[in-house]
């Protein structure tokens, strides 16, 4: 079984030395290192990088990107561009645990069915000294839907996965593939969410990686009671400027569109139903939120706005015409057969809506 390591980085020379040893030292050497270089203007990193390639015990495939691209289609690049039967996601910060290749190569043999194994991390600070670990911050609850094989509810509701601690089978890229540039997910949580409804997903406790918190990082973890508990950075700052629900429903309705476009007869029906549950949840949310914004004329009462949220209904035709678009319209005829039948089921609850506003 072929093993790839995709990995992304943009000014990583402060850490990058450690990352890459920590590659060059695993037990279970990977096959080949990809990296995707998102226009690193340090100096430093391009060159940290070219001089590991010469003597690495694997091979190391190097691609710059033209622009800056930002982390999210820098890993879909990365992950493009691999050629094992594995794919491991590799931030530039971290160290990886000297066998974390070799337990979980065997995590995917022992379970052919699996397609996504992540584990634990050792949260640590920017001297490698240990702040905590990732699966005590998950909370209870959603440790015990991996535990009892629930990811995909468990991961509708937080993302659980850190893209540095997952590997995925490349058979599954082509539904992850393109990853959407515009909803406030970001690579492991689309990734996690899209693999889990059409495959098992395989969590193992043991903490593979020292995961680093440092000043530089684009999101990492909170940890209580250190001085990473509040985390501030542009991308967590993008990510912000969402008003709650509005964000989260469009990145769900986005994440609906590719299990019906792409995931066709894949995607069970329990997993549809529960996401589209979900997406209703969130939109009553936004509604009554407007409604206890508005002017206390234009508010309604809570007798009204009950009847009001029966009516609501879920479009998602035109994120459907998006994906649709994302993919180029290449589907195969399963996928036309079952994203037009969402089409018509999308325009008959539109046709109903509007009959019920003539009605009233």
């Amino acid at each position: 079984m072929k093993l790839s390591i995709a990995m992304c980085t943009y000014n990583g020379a402060a850490y990058l030395p450690e990352q890459l040893a920590s590659l060059a030292a695993q037990m279970r050497l990977p096959d080949e290192l990809v990296v995707c270089d998102d226009r690193s203007n340090d100096g430093r990193t391009l060159e940290i990088l070219k001089a590991f390639a010469r003597q690495a015990p694997f091979k190391v495939r190097l691609f710059v990107n033209k622009q800056n691209l930002g982390s999210k289609q820098s890993f879909a690049r990365a992950i493009r561009h691999c050629r094992g039967k594995i794919i491991f996601l590799c931030d530039q910060d971290d160290v990886w645990r000297e066998d974390k290749l070799a337990v979980i190569e065997r995590a995917f043999i022992s379970s052919p069915q699996t397609g996504l194994v992540f584990s634990d991390g050792e949260v640590v600070d920017e001297h490698l000294t240990r702040l905590g670990s990732l699966w005590t911050n998950f909370g209870v609850g959603r440790q015990t839907d991996l535990e009892e094989g629930r990811a995909f509810h468990g991961l509708l509701r937080r993302n659980l996965i850190t893209g540095a601690t997952l590997a995925f089978r490349s058979r599954l890229r082509r539904f992850v593939l393109p990853i959407p540039r515009d909803t406030i997910l970001q690579h492991d949580a689309w990734i996690g969410l899209i693999i889990a409804a059409i495959a098992p997903v395989k969590f193992l406790k043991e903490p593979l990686i020292k995961y680093r918190q440092h000043a530089g990082q684009q999101i990492g973890v909170s940890i209580a009671g250190t001085r990473y508990e509040l985390r501030e950075s542009p991308l967590i700052s993008s990510v912000s400027e969402h008003r709650y629900p509005i964000g989260e429903i469009h990145a769900f309705k986005t994440v609906y569109a590719r299990l019906i476009t792409k995931c066709s007869g894949l995607a069970g029906t329990e997993e549809l139903e529960e996401i589209k549950r979900w997406i209703g949840r969130l939109e009553n949310e936004r509604i009554v939120l407007n409604n206890e914004a508005a002017s206390p004329a234009e508010r309604k009462t809570w007798e009204e706005m009950k009847e009001f949220l029966t009516l609501t209904t879920i479009r998602i035709e035109p994120y459907i015409r998006d994906d649709l678009s994302r993919l180029r319209y290449r589907l195969r005829p399963r996928d036309i057969k079952a994203v037009w039948k969402e089409i018509q089921s999308d325009r008959e609850q539109g046709l109903l809506e509007a009959n019920r506003a003539i009605e009233d």
